[in-house]
């Protein structure tokens, strides 16, 4: 670039575009001192990304918040803000699409540069019709950002919001959430009046998640045009509990922190699909009444017995179900699926431990086409599936031999992977040599 002397005319405007397009905001200042009109080649960049990386020229700041002593991070903080507040005066685009700022914010009486810095930020970015906006402002304490909604009340092009560590007030009431569609709060303190409000203006909502987020009260979601909602990663409080009404909930993701502690859910959403839950029981806590029509579900880190609590009800209970994995969970004394028509793919993985461990296995599924199994021991497999196709089994946490004559009597296995001990070899060789030789013969017919 500098050794081009005549700037007009070596570099078409698509060559410039592309070469803008791949530098670092650092960067794209320091072309001015190049070319005057480079200065204005900044429109051509619509999705603003800051972060520390593209604002300062060194990389030894990525452990900017654990190893730097508080007067550096301070330092840094009121640098990141007089770049941010550079890059934009100069800024001169007509357009903008995204906003994104990531930087571990310092909670201190010296926040007001960084926080009226970013202020003007999201002003001028919602004037030029910003559709999306990244705050990412992690803190080891709490954040000194509070994001004034006012910036965005008359705003009609803003269709993502994803808040990190940021403070809110407790009334989304403005008309900039109007045309929201996806909206990310994490590390967050959520109140019951922010989410009255949520579900009142933001009426073209259709993807919800609440991340590492606290609710010290009980919440209600009654949102109509929600299809997905993700609550990962909650902190559980004794007294609080969840309801979730979705008249066309999808998807619905939750976990918890806490390895006891599960908060209890009242799901009504009678056209949900798609369930995972991770937390340590979900019989008493969550229950099968809305599931109904669930078609996939993942369930991990249970410590409730499956064969007690889960497996006799949940194929009598979710009568679509097609998709069912079973991960990380710790009590299993047998597992039994009998009857289960729709039911096309099941994972076992990891489950059991020890003397919890399934001691015997017994599936009957008409439609099953692939099963994975990962335990520590399983003395007895039975299997009856004669559309079964493919077959992932992880032998050898048992650690001792097991039985496949029940996986070698299958007709139509089409792809068979297993993971075995060399202890575990020398006795199945004979049964390997069948299954092939039953393949080999069905596959000539």
């Amino acid at each position: 670039m500098k050794r081009c002397t005549k700037l007009e005319s070596e570099l078409p405007d698509s060559i410039i575009s592309y070469i803008f397009s791949k530098l670092a905001l650092k960067d794209l200042v320091k072309t001015s001192t190049l070319s005057k009109r480079w200065v204005h080649e900044w429109g051509l960049r619509t999705d603003l990304n800051f972060d520390r990386h593209t604002m300062f020229d060194s990389n030894t700041i990525q452990d900017l918040p654990n190893t730097f002593p508080l007067f550096q991070r301070l330092h840094f903080q009121s640098e990141f803000a007089t770049r941010l507040d550079q890059f934009m005066f100069h800024y001169k685009g007509a357009i903008i699409h995204s906003i994104r700022v990531k930087f571990p914010l310092v909670n201190s009486l010296h926040g007001d540069a960084i926080s009226n810095a970013i202020n003007r930020l999201i002003s001028k970015g919602i004037a030029k019709g910003v559709k999306r906006i990244e705050l990412l402002l992690s803190s080891n304490s709490v954040s000194s950002y509070i994001l004034p909604l006012t910036l965005l009340s008359g705003n009609h092009s803003l269709t993502y919001l994803h808040l990190q560590s940021c403070l809110i007030g407790e009334h989304l009431d403005y008309s900039g959430f109007n045309n929201l569609t996806t909206l990310v709060l994490d590390l967050i303190c959520v109140m019951p009046k922010q989410i009255q409000s949520l579900c009142s203006n933001c009426t073209q909502l259709v993807d919800l998640t609440l991340d590492q987020c606290q609710f010290p009260y009980s919440l209600i979601i009654n949102h109509s045009t929600l299809l997905r909602l993700n609550i990962v990663n909650s902190e559980v409080y004794r007294s609080s509990y969840l309801t979730i009404i979705a008249s066309n909930l999808s998807s619905f993701e939750y976990s918890c922190n806490d390895d006891v502690l599960v908060f209890p859910v009242n799901i009504q959403a009678h056209v949900l699909s798609k369930f995972s839950f991770r937390g340590s029981e979900f019989f008493d806590h969550v229950g099968f009444s809305g599931l109904k029509n669930v078609t996939t579900i993942v369930l991990e880190g249970l410590v409730e017995n499956l064969s007690t609590y889960i497996l006799p009800y949940l194929f009598s209970e979710c009568l679509q179900l097609e998709d069912v994995t079973f991960k990380n969970c710790m009590h299993m004394s047998s597992i039994e699926i009998i009857t289960s028509p729709k039911l096309r793919h099941l994972k076992i993985i990891d489950c059991g431990w020890a003397d919890y461990s399934p001691s015997e296995i017994a599936i009957d599924a008409l439609n099953l086409s692939s099963f994975e199994y990962s335990a520590h021991i399983s003395r007895i497999i039975s299997i009856t599936a004669p559309k079964l196709l493919k077959v992932f089994w992880n032998a050898a946490p048992g650690r001792k031999p097991h039985l496949f004559d029940p996986i070698a009597r299958l007709p139509h296995i089409e792809n068979l992977a297993m993971i075995i001990l060399t202890s575990q070899v020398s006795r199945p060789k004979s049964v390997f040599a069948r299954f092939l030789l039953i393949n080999l013969i069905s596959s000539c017919f």
